[in-house]
């Protein structure tokens, strides 16, 4: 098949831009190589071999009403009327085997961060681009999706933890911020946090204590709060029962399930969490009068906060971990990729996120690349609307859902309408050039081609181990268990896609890429080559992900799109559980449009193993699963990063982070400005 002949008829077919896809550059994309990026890129892949290696969300049933104050302050906590069946579930998956030993039930200490310096003084002021400024709301209850990120990534809020700069590999202990140490009950039902004493909250709002943690998380979840719409509302709630006072500065988490990701997954700034707030703005002004007062402990004091706009915020002075050098921080929202470069030109911001198609030209003319985050993400093609699961893999749920007529989909995985959907599914899988579009849209970026959502790093061991052909069952092969690469063939995948039912091809309509960036690209790039080569009639839709969210946590998607959750980012170690999102673990929250049983087991394994080699082991036999199934087909692997300018810039440490929110631009108060 003449491959590049198919790339340019797709790329002048969908109009994309034509030095990506005339034949001088697809003559190089064989040797082209970005040694600045790999550079960078190697300390990634180092960190994932080291450690083994949407927001996503589940809703478990709550109390049918709370008492606002009484939740907040618990001294005891009985049986759970509905007990969990996690464990059991999870010995029946492993065949009956007897659960992992628990660890030992020791404290461990934590790094302590540096502290605050007296004879720092804050000056100046300066402005970063970020692509989106969300809501900013101080009642946990109603912070939506990347409301609650925000607010701790701004540095306004603190969180319990954090990672060490440089760590992002994970191999450090996560450095103690408002909690100085913890420790993990030998049963895994609980955890206990120790706090930092003597930290007093902005504008005169008082010491942290105790109570302000258990506030905050108990507000923001839905176990606790059956009306939260907080950004982890759902996420939480399988994972936390709730949290109980202990003493004033000693705080019990007690666990709904264990969850054997542990303390960089849901209590540090790393991922997703809760920023603390305080208890006593709820007390005098309650749920709806403490919308408007985001009060934290951090660094920074919110000074403006206007959705869609700008976030303004001001130093602390002598702050007691880390006085901002810099007086004022402007987080302006530029959407446009092409004006955050130019305001970065132009010196009119310092740092930005320009599209990676940018990034050579930037670094050539001077401008550097941050990395520290070690943020990567495998881009990937979600196959929605396989609804499988017919009841709640944790309490048994009946779960209604309605199969959409769809050649992708399927009733259940089994059986021959099963087959059907699945040779459909690997027929498109095929029929991705993936090194054409990491040579072009990628403009030589990144990690390479990529097969399926959750696989690890391409220098993986793991993945070094299936560094050969998918050949599939229905040929006689041995399926991901031989090898992970699906190989671009036309011809094959045209007869998958015949087999499946379709040798004329079919619709897939609104596909939801997001707004105008890579996504796009890729997906644009990507339908052409499907409509050309097998028929398939793709229609994108780049709305906003708050107009596309809702489908996919109704479970009422069914139309494919560009992701399959968070757990497809590199910077995730490789032995945290995944599955959740893919299964009815995530029911009542956001789910990526299909609910799979080994997608459901696999989490309910590893979130319960406590050795982080068999943890890691589980997941090769998911993606070998994922492979053979096409349900999260990867794509490519891109890097992320932000672009800074050193002549404005003489110090920013960015610490390890998974998250994509405000561009990353997290520890703003190590900022040092020239």
């Amino acid at each position: 098949m003449e491959t590049h002949a198919a790339t340019l008829m797709y790329g002048i077919r969908f109009g994309l831009q034509g030095r990506r896809f005339k034949e001088e550059t697809l003559a190089r994309m064989s040797t082209k190589r970005r040694w600045i990026f790999l550079a960078s890129l190697s300390l990634l892949l180092v960190a994932a071999v080291a450690c083994g290696s949407g927001e996503s969300g589940s809703g478990a049933a709550g109390k049918a009403s709370i008492d606002d104050k009484a939740f907040r302050s618990f001294t005891g906590v009985g049986d759970n009327a509905t007990a969990t069946v996690v464990a059991a579930a999870a010995t029946a998956a492993a065949g009956g085997a007897a659960a992992t030993a628990a660890p030992a039930p020791t404290a461990e200490a934590t790094t302590a961060p540096a502290m605050g310096a007296d004879d720092v003084v804050p000056s100046g002021e300066t402005t970063v681009a970020v692509n989106q400024v969300r809501a900013g709301v101080g009642t946990p209850r109603f912070c939506s999706a990347g409301c609650a990120e925000d607010i701790y990534i701004t540095g306004i809020t603190e969180t319990l933890f954090r990672p060490v700069y440089g760590d992002t590999a994970g191999a450090q202990p996560e450095e103690g911020v408002l909690a100085t140490s913890y420790e993990l009950d030998p049963n895994l039902k609980w955890l206990d946090f120790t706090l930092r004493q003597g930290i007093q909250f902005h504008d005169g709002w008082g010491e942290f204590t105790a109570a302000d943690v258990v506030f905050s998380y108990n507000d923001a979840n839905r176990n606790t709060q059956p009306e939260s719409i907080h950004g982890q509302a759902g996420d939480f709630a399988p994972l936390i029962k709730n949290l109980e006072i202990l003493d004033t500065y000693k705080v019990r988490m007690n666990y709904e399930n264990y969850d054997s990701r542990g303390i960089r997954h849901r209590f540090s700034t790393f991922w997703q969490t809760a920023g603390i707030v305080s208890a006593a703005v709820f007390d005098e002004h309650d749920a709806e009068g403490m919308r408007d007062f985001i009060i934290g402990t951090g660094p920074w004091i919110n000074e403006t906060w206007i959705q869609s706009d700008k976030i303004v915020v001001t130093a602390v002075q002598n702050h007691w971990r880390k006085t901002p050098s810099v007086a004022k921080i402007t987080f302006l929202e530029v959407p446009e990729a092409s004006s955050r470069r130019a305001m970065l030109e132009t010196g009119q911001v310092i740092m930005a996120a320009p599209a990676l198609a940018d990034w050579n030209t930037l670094i050539s003319a001077g401008f550097e690349l941050n990395v520290d985050s070690g943020h990567g993400a495998i881009r990937n093609i979600g196959m929605t609307g396989n609804w499988w699961e017919d009841t709640r893999y944790y309490d048994g749920k009946v779960l209604e859902r309605d199969t959409a007529d769809r050649a992708w989909v399927s009733d259940n995985d089994s059986g021959a309408e099963y087959e059907l959907a699945r040779l459909v599914r690997i027929g498109l899988a095929h029929a991705i050039d993936r090194q054409a579009l990491v040579d072009s849209i990628l403009d030589g970026f990144g990690d390479g081609p990529m097969y399926f959502a959750y696989q690890p790093p391409n220098s993986h061991p793991i993945t070094l181990s299936h560094a050969s052909d998918f050949v599939d069952v229905s040929r006689g092969g041995e399926g991901g268990a031989g090898g992970w690469e699906y190989p671009v063939d036309f011809d094959l995948a045209k007869e998958f896609i015949t087999e499946g039912g379709y040798p004329d091809g079919f619709e897939m309509s609104n596909v939801w890429t997001g707004p105008p960036g890579l996504t796009q690209e890729l997906m644009t790039a990507i339908g052409g080559i499907w409509a050309v080569e097998l028929g398939v009639d793709v229609t994108l839709n780049n709305s906003v992900y708050s107009t596309y969210r809702p489908g996919l946590v109704a479970r009422t998607t069914s139309e494919p799109f560009l992701g399959c959750g968070d757990d497809a980012n590199t910077s995730m170690p490789y032995d945290w559980a995944r599955g959740f999102v893919m299964s009815s673990w995530s029911d009542g929250g956001y789910g990526v449009g299909m609910e799979i049983p080994f997608a459901a087991d696999n989490y309910a394994t590893v979130a319960l193993e406590t050795d982080k080699s068999l943890r890691s082991g589980m997941n090769e036999a998911f993606a070998i699963k994922g492979i053979d199934a096409a349900l999260c087909i990867g794509i490519v692997h891109e890097p992320i990063g932000t672009i800074q300018n050193p002549d404005l810039i003489a110090e920013y440490e960015k610490l390890p982070n998974a998250n994509g929110n405000l561009q990353q631009f997290v520890n703003l108060e190590t900022l040092v400005l020239k």
